[in-house]
């Protein structure tokens, strides 16, 4: 199953933060995790209201590894940090 998160960060967050914070998180989970793979992190070229500044994308074995991931304390940690620096999240899953 491939997950998608795409962020977008409220005015003046520190994107370059941002965007470590999630890397850095998604390489520490793909380490734990054994039904994680694959993470990437995007940033937006274009800066447009109507895109998200930042995306990640990971692999994860099955549906029913998004729930403990989810749940998982490395994301629970990162998305407490980056709670004041975003005015959106929408995620995207499919098989």
């Amino acid at each position: 199953m491939t997950h998608y998160v795409l962020l977008k960060l409220a005015p003046g967050a520190d994107r370059d933060k941002v965007f470590a914070r999630v890397s850095d998180t998604y390489r520490a989970l793909d380490e734990a995790l054994d039904y994680l793979s694959k993470p990437r992190v995007y940033r937006s070229c274009v800066d447009r209201d109507s895109n998200a500044d930042i995306m990640a994308v990971i692999e994860l074995k099955g549906p029913e590894f998004l729930k403990p991931y989810l749940t998982h304390p490395l994301h629970l940690a990162m998305a407490q940090d980056l709670k004041d620096a975003l005015i959106g999240r929408t995620s995207f899953d499919h098989e």
